[in-house]
């Protein structure tokens, strides 16, 4: 709950409660002064949730961007649930936004939605995840197949290399409503189905989730180890999902021993990977991701259409695609990667590692 004292003069107090609103409220709406590059641009921002560390990251940096060039945005956020995100995308649509930039709750459920509000000549900006089965004017993420070769070579590099003689291997994938599961999971059988071939890897199971939670992929690991009398290395699609097998190893005394990959360079998973518990996570640098999605919107909204190198079919058409390079963080990285870029801090990063394993921090 937020709370605040009474101040004594009425402007301040006006400040406090606006300041209030914006963090207390799920309907958010960030308004910024007005130049003469703005023309009074209005944004609609409509976001998932903010259950991954991530997001509220995007959330700020888009935030901030909108902020230095003059623009107004008005953020909505689902909390996980479609007919609340179905919802308050129509609700947008009728606020007078001039552009609309979705994080969609599920990739293949709002498709209607998003054609009505084009259909009323609002531009609709996919961001980071793409929206399947209708036009849209554009999408802006992270190359996801070369995300999931990276998690699987990483995976599989490491597990030779210790030299178990069972490398068998097991899959994790993320959340079906959400079509960038289905591309990392293209990249992961890319990198694997040739090991599979050759007879150096045994590929034990690629299970599936219903959303990116982490009491599922609990389940999930829980149920494999069940199943599986060794595991040498979990192929786990993000963070989150990386989470749980970490603690499932822990709990059988495996932790640090089992193999285990990760995404979206989230504290607690840097922290596993200085640790030793996590081979790698991937970082997404997600406030260059957010200014340049800033930016597209208001050219978007000034009616220019988006020029990409690429394009990527959803279903229906073919989308303009600006794709951003996703980062490999591993133990001799961390340096170099998330904190070179200030992402996290050095203090916070080994604070769980004793002072004398920790690496000489750089200036």
């Amino acid at each position: 709950m937020c709370r605040y004292r009474p101040y004594r003069t009425l402007a301040v107090l006006f400040a406090v409660f606006a300041m209030l609103i914006t963090a207390c409220s799920e309907q958010e709406q960030h308004a910024a002064p007005q130049d003469l590059n703005s023309g009074g641009i209005r944004i609609g921002f409509s976001m998932d949730s903010f259950v991954v560390e991530r997001w509220q990251r995007d959330r700020d940096a888009f935030l901030d961007e909108a902020g230095k060039l003059g623009v107004q945005v008005l953020l909505r956020t689902a909390n996980e649930n479609v007919e609340v995100q179905r919802r308050q995308l129509l609700e947008l649509a009728q606020s007078g936004i001039d552009v609309l930039v979705v994080v969609p709750n599920d990739s293949e459920r709002l498709s209607d939605v998003i054609e009505t509000i084009r259909n009323r000549g609002i531009p609709v900006l996919a961001y980071d995840r793409l929206v399947r089965n209708t036009p849209v004017d554009g999408y802006i993420s992270f190359d996801n197949q070369a995300i999931g070769a990276m998690m699987a070579e990483a995976v599989v590099s490491e597990v030779g290399a210790r030299g178990s003689g069972s490398d068998s291997i097991l899959v994790i994938n993320g959340a079906l409503s959400d079509y960038n599961s289905f591309m990392i999971n293209r990249g992961i059988v890319n990198y694997l189905s040739p090991e599979v071939e050759r007879g150096k890897v045994r590929l034990l199971d690629s299970l599936w989730l219903q959303s990116w939670r982490n009491e599922e992929a609990r389940d999930a690991i829980e149920g494999a180890m069940a199943r599986f009398e060794q595991i040498d290395g979990v192929i786990a699609a993000n963070d989150l999902i990386a989470d749980a097998v970490v603690h499932a190893a822990a709990s059988r005394g495996l932790a640090g021993r089992l193999v285990v990959s990760g995404m979206d360079g989230d504290l607690a998973a840097v922290q596993r990977v200085a640790e030793g518990t996590q081979l790698m996570t991937i970082y997404k640098p997600v406030e260059e991701l957010a200014k340049k999605a800033l930016h597209i919107a208001v050219e978007l909204a000034r009616g220019n259409s988006l020029e990409g190198e690429e394009t990527i079919f959803n279903g229906r058409s073919d989308v303009p695609f600006i794709k951003l390079e996703p980062v490999l963080v591993t133990r001799e990285t961390i340096l170099q990667t998330v904190i070179a870029d200030e992402f996290h801090t050095y203090e916070d990063v080994y604070r769980n590692v004793p002072t004398e394993q920790r690496p000489v921090a750089q200036n």
